[in-house]
């Protein structure tokens, strides 16, 4: 029989997960309407992570976001719902994605980027901004893989609705009764259908009940409820809003979700097969020994992971400007609803 360990968590602090993942955070800001220049009316402490404000403006100035940093040894995904975020990084590329978009960018042997996300729209409904941000592990043979990114544009990310249209699936990892997300990155842990990587976000009316199939032996697997009031796992363990579900031997039994709650729930799934090697993380750096960890710091102060060939820290693109990726040696993508220009 599975097993379910229920703890709080706090929006949007980081959530525990487990290998082959190493970071979760949920991120729900009510941004107000941005000025002429896409600006809050509040002025960022370099550090607001206000979990009692409407909104955050975490290392932003004027503008909410996380200008140039570093990273190495892992990869970001970034899943987005609603709102929009601004991309540039060292290697010259940019981009701007959000609404349903998903970015998979792996950080390899070292990129710098910068995540702002600007106040396109002026009316008086503001900005909602809706996303998680994961970090997930690259095994130590990938470790220092060169950097690359994606995109998968909301158009085509793989989502599905239950047949009673209680429950709308999205499948950002792996796959879900036939529905198979897009691939990831060439070096991620993801990409080997063996590893068993899974990420899956439920949004589930009020009454509605999904089976969630067991998963391969071995893996591990996590259900963050970070929206409605209440969930039951199979009959019998409740599950309060803002909390983490680690399910022990997931590979025994189907779980059975029911929304016994008040309000529509929205459930994140992380699932996969452990890597299994040491993890020594330090701020940005995820690597196997305390040595990797302070040669990393060595190259960076020495290469600064090629610079920054960016004017401004916390770099924006005018607010006209439709959703695109532009990396270097690659044609410039644009999502399917657009050829050059996409609605705001």
């Amino acid at each position: 029989m599975s097993k379910f360990t229920v703890r709080p968590v706090i929006v949007p602090t980081p959530m525990p997960t487990q290998d082959p993942f190493l970071f979760a955070v949920y991120h729900k800001d009510h941004y107000p309407a941005g000025d002429a220049n896409m600006q809050a009316p509040k002025r960022g402490n370099g550090a607001d992570f206000d979990v009692t404000a409407k909104y955050r403006m975490y290392h932003g100035d004027r503008i909410p976001g996380f200008p140039q940093h570093p990273h190495r040894g892992f990869e970001t995904i970034t899943c987005t719902m609603d709102g929009l975020t601004d991309h540039t990084d060292s290697l010259g590329s940019a981009g701007r994605y959000g609404n349903g978009d998903l970015q998979w960018m792996t950080a390899g042997k070292g990129i710098v980027h910068g995540e702002m996300m600007p106040l396109i729209k002026q009316t008086p409904d503001g900005n909602l901004l809706r996303a998680f941000q994961l970090w997930i592990n690259l095994p130590s043979k990938s470790k220092m893989a060169e950097p690359t990114q994606l995109m998968h544009w909301s158009e085509n990310v793989t989502r599905f609705s239950t047949e009673d249209s209680k429950v709308d699936a999205t499948v950002w990892a792996g796959s879900l009764y036939g529905h198979k997300a897009l691939p990831p990155t060439p070096d991620s842990w993801a990409s080997n259908e063996a590893n068993d990587v899974n990420i899956w976000f439920l949004h589930m009316k009020k009454g509605a009940q999904i089976v969630l199939p067991k998963s391969a032996v071995g893996s591990n697997r996590s259900l963050y409820v970070v929206e409605g009031s209440a969930v039951t796992l199979n009959k019998s363990t409740s599950v309060p809003v803002h909390s983490v579900v680690e399910v022990s031997n997931p590979s025994f039994e189907d779980i059975v979700i029911v929304n016994t709650g008040s309000k529509d729930a929205d459930i994140l799934v992380l699932q996969g097969k452990p890597i299994g090697e040491p993890v020594v993380k330090h701020g940005p750096f995820v690597m196997n020994t305390s040595n990797e960890i302070m040669q990393a710091f060595v190259d960076y102060r020495t290469t600064q992971f090629g610079g920054w060939p960016w004017p401004e820290d916390a770099m924006v693109f005018p607010r006209e400007k439709g959703r695109f990726l532009s990396v270097k040696g690659r044609p410039d993508e644009f999502p399917p609803s657009r050829s050059g220009k996409d609605k705001l």
